[in-house]
């Protein structure tokens, strides 16, 4: 660069012709930067981040371990080149085409980075990377809702599901390979009365955290109330053999009472008394309409209750008189 410059000055102080004076001058400017650029710029030695970059990992294969994925190199060069590492995408490559499962030590030599003509690397941290590789496996897992505490002492808790019920992980061998479920955080049910949707987020071990994130899952809880068996004695039977007829009857119910046996919420079985007077007991007017003396007893009950047992179900009708009913003009 130096000879050229002493070129242009010479022959800039030999040509004596006036119109290419300024054409001169202007040749021998740009001489004069473009020397001071290239030849006259201070060298420096600068600290630069370049990213590692793994190519042609094979597909049955994972990394399995955390590494550092950028690489401290120390430049020796002019300040303009090195500044412009960054926009050039330099990084450090990782051929792992032949590799297989086990532990590989990298080595990061100088020679290892491309940089531009005229820049030196002098030295790389760190100056190895391990990489344990691992065989990729694929689970499907299911979640298993962690539960604390007791519902209502009148309820039960009867069926416990996760939405979505199993989760499908794909990961390293070493990893998933003893895996058998996934645990929800702990839910809270004490004194809990009725069905619920509750979100929760996962207990997962850190490497298979970050693996598949924090998922979070809908886990149902369908909450019954406890029932109770209960007899019901000396239930009276309700009938009204005289309605819309023009004759008076003199009849009898045999037995005039029954006993019913019903399956109640625990939370009514507590006020009994008040559930037996809810109960009701008629005769089928179908049954009387046959002509039979044999009724069948029909048993009304309160909402949620269910009839087990009525005894008997059917009761005997004795018919002692019967007389016509005056009827007013």
């Amino acid at each position: 660069m130096e000879k050229l410059v002493r070129q242009i000055i010479d022959n800039f102080s030999s040509f004596k012709r006036p119109k290419n004076w300024v054409l001169k001058l202007l040749s021998l400017l740009f001489a004069l930067f473009l020397w001071y650029f290239v030849v006259g710029e201070d060298k420096v030695d600068m600290n630069v981040t370049i990213p590692v970059e793994i190519v042609n990992l094979p597909r049955e294969l994972v990394i399995s371990n955390q590494f550092k994925k950028q690489l401290e190199v120390t430049v020796s060069g002019q300040r303009s080149l090195i500044r412009g590492i960054t926009s050039q995408h330099i990084s450090r490559t990782i051929d792992l085409s032949k590799a297989s499962p086990g532990t590989v030590v990298i080595q990061n030599h100088p020679d290892s980075i491309s940089l531009p003509r005229g820049l030196n690397i002098l030295r790389v941290q760190p100056p190895t990377i391990t990489l344990l590789l691992d065989r990729l496996i694929q689970k499907e897992l299911p979640i298993k809702p962690i539960l604390v505490g007791q519902v209502h002492p009148n309820f039960k808790l009867e069926t416990v599901t996760a939405d979505p019920p199993t989760l499908e992980i794909s990961g390293p061998q070493s990893i998933l390979g003893e895996e058998q479920n996934l645990v929800t955080s702990p839910i809270d049910i004490n004194d809990l009365d009725h069905s619920t949707v509750k979100q929760v987020s996962l207990a997962l071990k850190p490497e298979i955290a970050d693996l598949i994130g924090e998922p979070v899952v809908a886990v149902r809880l369908n909450i019954v109330e406890l029932k109770k068996e209960i007899e019901f004695a000396d239930i009276p039977i309700e009938f009204d053999i005289t309605a819309g007829r023009q004759t008076e009857v003199i009849y009898q119910l045999l037995p005039p009472t029954i006993s019913i046996t019903a399956e109640i919420p625990q939370t009514m079985a507590q006020g009994s008394n008040n559930i037996r007077g809810l109960l009701q007991a008629k005769i089928s007017p179908e049954t009387l309409q046959a002509g039979s003396t044999n009724l069948k007893v029909l048993v009304e009950t309160p909402p949620k209750a269910k009839i087990l047992a009525i005894k008997p179900e059917t009761v005997t009708l004795k018919i002692y008189a019967t007389r016509r009913l005056k009827i007013k003009p």
